[in-house]
């Protein structure tokens, strides 16, 4: 299992990376549609839906701690990854970009504070409420994670932002 420390070092490490690839985009760059993997979205998009991953997490953990069963599990329950996916998409379409970045900011803080400052006992906790995902660090984890593992979410990403930052550059 990984630990508190390395999740925050990955997850630290991917929101740099992120962080400035965005902030290489100018302002129309970065709201212009149809310019991520090959999609309809935006970098502004991709800003929108890597926090709202990081908001995810931050639920099941208040869940969690409440005992109560948190809301991404019950969204799962009714709907699958990629429609959660769009549902948050169309959420922020409307959202000026400095909202979007803003909120990926705090939110991955947020996020970080709160593993950060969680006792192993917590963090190694069993994790009722998802059967793929023994204990709490480790549906974190999934939740922020991707086909590569868990907690590279933002690391999935990351090729095709490079690629789109690189063409603006031409």
């Amino acid at each position: 299992m990984i630990t508190r420390e390395e999740a925050v070092r990955l997850l630290e490490e991917q929101h740099a990376e992120l962080a400035t690839l965005f902030q290489e985009l100018d302002p129309d760059a970065f709201v212009r549609r149809g310019t991520m993997g090959g999609g309809e979205w935006s970098a502004k998009d991709l800003a929108a839906h890597l926090g709202s991953w990081e908001e995810f997490s931050l639920g099941a953990i208040d869940g969690f701690r409440r005992g109560e069963r948190p809301t991404i599990e019950e969204l799962y329950e009714i709907r699958t990854g990629d429609q959660i996916n769009e549902q948050e998409a169309e959420r922020f379409l409307d959202a000026e970009a400095t909202v979007v970045l803003a909120r990926f900011d705090d939110l991955h803080r947020r996020l970080t504070s709160e593993i950060a400052a969680m006792s192993d006992g917590e963090w190694a906790a069993e994790y009722a409420f998802d059967p793929d995902d023994d204990t709490l660090g480790e549906r974190i984890g999934s939740l922020l994670g991707s086909d590569d593992g868990r907690f590279t979410h933002a690391s999935a990403h990351l090729p095709d932002l490079r690629a789109y930052v690189d063409a603006t550059r031409r």
